[in-house]
């Protein structure tokens, strides 16, 4: 059981303060001395940037009024909803609902928290970028059953939450074709997940499931988006770019969110997205979407080094995001037959 937000606090964020980073830096320090130079670099760049740019604040926020509607979303990475599930976000931000994002792993990919706090603030930049609001959170430890996560709110627009399990990232072999912890503890009976600070738990599968069910009952949502659950390809056989495939944490998280709507029915709808393998349908959004699609993840890929190497331009999505940005596909919508005999339909 993590104790409570009063005994242990959460490491307080400033614009201009380093006071956290030597703890950060040493506890990951392994890490930084088992990579190639070029990631080496990138990290080091994380590092020095690693106090957020936006203003955030160790405190609970103000209650919020909901009376519009509630979108509670899971995806397992930072940007995977800005890639995946826009304009939908943005929609229904600009709609005055209030729309919660939770992000299952820390997003770290083996460069340690450092790299973990760049990539929350560039996602806490480009949610302020959809609301108009200025870059400025209250950041507090959400209780959720036994389990205490951390919740970044923004501060102008209480509505806007982005709530953090910080799970491992790494991948636990050479690459693709390995298990990451994600996946492991979706498919390895027995196998365990430990989050990262400041709220350090270890999880089974059940653990995750039941974690994640209550917080879908906790949150009340009228709506709950997803990831796709319905690959089935093997996460051992799972590669990078090969047609129908999706990365594995994608697939596990979906799964496990998935178990955890099973066991917490409600009224809600439930939408899921086509993730990796949309970049292998026609582009089906038009050029005002697409170009503030493109718009919202270049303002999260500033402060994420590996999407926005130091001296980039960064002036336009490139790689496969240059696709995402002009899609978005669903696998299930509301209306929908159930998830596994649904096809791919586009965004109206």
């Amino acid at each position: 059981m993590s104790s409570p937000l009063r005994a242990t606090g959460i490491p307080r964020y400033h614009p201009c303060g380093h006071r956290l980073l030597p703890a950060l830096v040493l506890s990951f320090l392994p890490l930084v001395l088992a990579h190639p130079p070029a990631a080496r670099a990138a990290l080091q760049t994380a590092i020095e940037q690693a106090a957020p740019k936006a203003t955030v604040q160790a405190e609970t926020p103000p209650p919020t009024d909901c009376a519009g509607g509630k979108v509670l979303s899971f995806v397992a990475h930072p940007d995977d909803d800005l890639l995946f599930m826009n304009p939908d976000q943005y929609d229904a931000i600009r709609q005055n609902r209030c729309v919660h994002t939770v992000y299952l792993t820390a997003g770290d990919r083996d460069d340690g928290m450092a790299y973990t706090l760049a990539r929350e603030r560039g996602i806490m930049a480009a949610y302020a970028d959809m609301a108009g609001a200025a870059d400025a959170w209250h950041t507090d430890g959400l209780v959720v059953g036994q389990h205490t996560l951390v919740r970044h709110t923004l501060r102008a627009n209480p509505r806007i939450q982005l709530i953090m399990l910080r799970l491992p990232d790494p991948w636990l072999g050479a690459g693709w074709g390995s298990l990451t912890p994600l996946s492991r503890v979706e498919s390895v009976p027995r196998a365990r997940v430990r989050s990262y600070a400041p709220y350090p738990d270890t999880y089974t599968r059940s653990e995750l499931v039941h974690l994640l069910a209550d917080l879908i009952r906790q949150e009340a949502p009228q709506d709950v988006r997803l990831m796709d659950p319905s690959i089935t390809i093997p996460y051992r056989s799972l590669c990078w770019r090969c047609a129908g495939h999706d990365h594995p944490d994608h697939i596990a998280g979906a799964r496990l969110v998935e178990a955890a709507m099973a066991i917490a029915p409600g009224s809600y709808s439930r939408t899921a997205y086509l993730n990796y393998p949309s970049q292998e349908l026609q582009a089906n959004l038009d050029a005002a979407q697409a170009a503030r699609k493109a718009e919202i993840y270049l303002r999260y890929a500033k402060d994420d080094p590996r999407s926005c190497p130091p001296g980039s331009a960064c002036s336009a999505p490139t790689g496969p995001e240059a696709a995402w940005v002009g899609r978005q596909y669903y696998v299930a919508r509301p209306a929908d037959p159930p998830l596994q005999a649904q096809a791919h339909q586009t965004s109206p």
